[in-house]
């Protein structure tokens, strides 16, 4: 929209502008944000960008760079999630009341992005699936809404610790996103932390809660990874809204973390799935 356009031009004007010299007048800040947001909403090459609008491709190159990075830096704090206890809880309070799933702060999931080698990497972006590719990890609400996302892991790390190594990981790892203190869930006695859910691509620990393992399992475990399922996916359906339009641009990672988990880790995940055939429980998980 017009209104929409013009909000995020007074935003990154002032950063993209440039000054106009004796020898030639410079790319208008209208111009050079156009040319980004075509670039970014139509995937169109380059090339074809530099010929329609009459200029070479190296400045198109140039240009986009810079607007992209003047965007993110005006909008990363408007737009993306600035963790505190209270932020936090409305997150957990949503995934509560729309998906039954208590002390959740979010679903995560990663994906790689294709993308155009660039000269000379050789195999540092080729993946597994025989492509170029960068990873995305994000975390999503439960209003499918990104709170949090870490892009620019190379693709050949299919299954090193993608998550544990990213800034995002490393905040997790060493207690630094304000998260609120361990409680326990409704009437047990055991104080459990606040966790991210996610698939059997991630590492289960302290903060992050993946399914058990295995196709025999006990009805208590299979119906933790039932609810387990059915919270996460909001992440997988995040990832499908926004790629609607281009979905082969995306594709699965494998495994971003070690199967190894820590003993106090498998005890919350237990203290989960046992809330969730007592007081936790739901009519319709019986019924799936």
């Amino acid at each position: 929209m017009p209104e929409s356009f013009d909000e995020l031009l007074n935003l990154v004007e002032p950063i993209i502008r440039k000054q106009e010299t004796n020898f030639r007048k410079p790319i208008s800040s209208t111009i050079r944000l156009l040319i980004t947001l075509r670039y970014l909403a139509s995937g169109d090459l380059m090339s074809s960008l530099a010929m329609s609008y009459r200029l070479g491709k190296s400045t198109v190159s140039g240009i986009i760079q810079d607007t992209c990075q003047a965007i993110w830096e005006v909008l990363q704090h408007r737009v993306l999630f600035q963790p505190s206890q209270q932020g936090w809880k409305k997150i957990v309070d949503g995934f509560f009341r729309r998906w039954n799933f208590p002390h959740c702060i979010g679903a995560i999931d990663g994906k790689h992005v294709v993308i155009q080698a660039p000269p000379h990497a050789g195999s540092t972006f080729y993946n597994y699936k025989g492509q170029h590719s960068i990873v995305l990890i994000a975390v999503v609400s439960a209003s499918y809404e990104f709170l949090m996302v870490d892009i620019g892991a190379q693709g050949r790390h299919n299954d090193g610790g993608i998550f544990k190594g990213s800034i995002m990981g490393q905040r997790f790892e060493n207690k630094q996103m304000e998260l609120p203190p361990p409680c326990p869930l409704s009437n047990c006695s055991i104080s459990v932390p606040y966790m991210l859910v996610a698939d059997a691509a991630f590492q289960l620990n302290e903060y992050t809660l993946r399914p058990y393992p295995g196709n025999r399992l006990n009805k208590t475990r299979e119906i933790f990874n039932y609810r387990l399922s059915r919270a996460r996916r909001v992440v997988e359906n995040a990832f499908g809204i926004m790629t609607k339009e281009n979905a082969a641009a995306i594709e699965n990672i494998r495994s971003v973390g070690s199967n190894t988990h820590s003993r106090l880790a498998a005890e919350f995940r237990d203290t989960f799935a046992q809330y969730f055939v007592e007081e936790g429980s739901v009519p319709w998980q019986d019924m799936r």
